[in-house]
């Protein structure tokens, strides 16, 4: 069952997600919610993390910023395996090198802060 903490933490990932895509975008709020047919408050309150998008709207978000659904809702969890999905996605854009330099650095920093708790 999900907590109320688990849920609010989740709708702050989103509306990071969902900001960060605008801004990529060059968009302002104002812009987003003309596009999508909202008030410029709705957009705010996503991107604040002080409402969770319906699924539609999410949709339409992610139509409109050109990326996959999953990746802003990956972006919202807190699941291991959509956070290592998310860090390969950004290694695409990097040589070999570069990509094993993320990679054991990543290691490396695992390691410290799994033995500091």
């Amino acid at each position: 069952m999900v907590t109320a903490k688990q849920e609010n933490q989740f709708a702050k990932r989103i509306g990071a997600a969902l900001a960060k895509q605008r801004l990529d975008k060059g968009l302002t709020q104002e812009q987003v919610a003309e596009l999508i047919g909202v008030e410029q408050e709705t957009i705010s309150r996503f991107e604040r993390g002080a409402t969770i998008p319906p699924l539609l709207r999410l949709i339409d978000l992610a139509e409109l910023f050109k990326v996959p659904l999953d990746t802003l809702v990956r972006a919202g969890s807190s699941r291991p395996l959509d956070q290592a999905i998310d860090i390969a996605s950004s290694l695409n854009g990097l040589n070999e090198e570069d990509r094993e330099w993320v990679r054991n650095w990543t290691v490396d920093m695992c390691k410290k802060l799994s033995n500091a708790t």
